[in-house]
């Protein structure tokens, strides 16, 4: 088993139990199906809970009193998605052994598309340098080619993205990594400006697309007895609230940009979900729908 794995089987058992002392911890972990049949030492914990900190930025403190370990921001961690991102993956890369064994009783969905790339991107960003890649575009039937400074990679709906700006700092530009070719880390010393990290150009943003001309809005949804469970389970927007509660349906509320990303996925639950407003939003619903409507209509 990996070190990285390890480390995230301490966080995840840490977060399940609570706290836990190193006795504890080690009876849980030599009945894990992981268990390498390596116990874990004391000084040996000691490097796991530094490198936790230093690479995951999460503390496992200890409590004298109890003679235990915990972890000191629970609840920030389980609403961390990176974290999660992360948890899942080691899940899926530390049971390989079992899942080929078991590759007839598993269906999986395809992994990330321009995978492959994220590798340099990081190097590109962790040196400071520029990337030059060629890209091919579903709107132009050019080949072309572009020499960008990279500031931050994101997933969304089973593709892999990266943000990068233009040489002159005057726009900000998004790609997919599937469509990306021949990429390799530039010359060009040059770092994103200071303004441009994922939680404040994302911020009341839906998806991949920042459709600056629309600003954040408070939407209201309507969503039936069914359709509100799975969203209660994963909500749509780290902004999600739900304000009312009646026996055969929810309100909740949203405040983002209503941008075609955020459309799509209220099209995607069709008619158990309602846009109740704001005015202009639920226009703009009605006639999406419409003219859906009329291609199946029509005679």
């Amino acid at each position: 088993m990996t070190k990285n794995g390890k480390c995230l089987w301490i966080v995840e058992t840490l977060l399940q139990a609570g706290a836990l002392s190193l006795r504890e911890l080690n009876e849980r972990w030599e009945r894990s199906a992981l268990y390498d049949n390596h116990r874990i030492l004391g000084r040996t914990f000691t490097r796991y809970k530094d490198h936790i900190a230093n690479e995951y930025a999460i503390d496992i403190d200890y409590s004298p009193s109890a003679n235990k370990y915990y972890i000191v921001n629970r609840e920030e961690i389980r609403d961390n998605a990176l974290y999660r991102y992360l948890l899942s993956a080691y899940h899926i890369a530390d049971l390989n052994t079992q899942t080929l064994r078991h590759r007839d009783r598993m269906m999986m969905e395809p992994v990330p598309t321009g995978a492959e790339h994220l590798a340099a991107i990081l190097e590109a960003i962790d040196r400071k340098r520029t990337v030059l890649f060629n890209y091919t575009s579903y709107y132009s039937p050019e080949l072309q080619d572009w020499e960008l400074v990279p500031a931050f990679l994101r997933v969304f709906e089973g593709r892999w993205y990266l943000i990068a700006e233009y040489m002159n700092r005057q726009r900000v530009k998004t790609f997919a990594l599937e469509r990306i070719s021949r990429l390799q880390i530039g010359e060009t010393q040059a770092v994103p400006s200071p303004g441009l990290v994922p939680g404040e150009y994302y911020a009341g943003c839906y998806g991949i697309i920042r459709e600056e001309e629309k600003r954040p809005r408070l939407i209201r949804l309507w969503a039936d007895r069914q359709q509100r469970c799975y969203l209660r389970a994963q909500p749509l927007h780290e902004s999600q609230e739900e304000i009312e509660t009646e026996e055969d349906h929810s309100i909740f509320t949203y405040f983002l940009r209503p941008s075609f990303d955020f459309y799509q996925r209220i099209l995607w639950m069709r008619e158990k979900v309602e846009l109740l407003g704001p005015d202009e939003v639920r226009r703009e619903m009605a006639e999406l729908v419409r003219r859906l409507a009329a291609k199946y209509l029509s005679e």
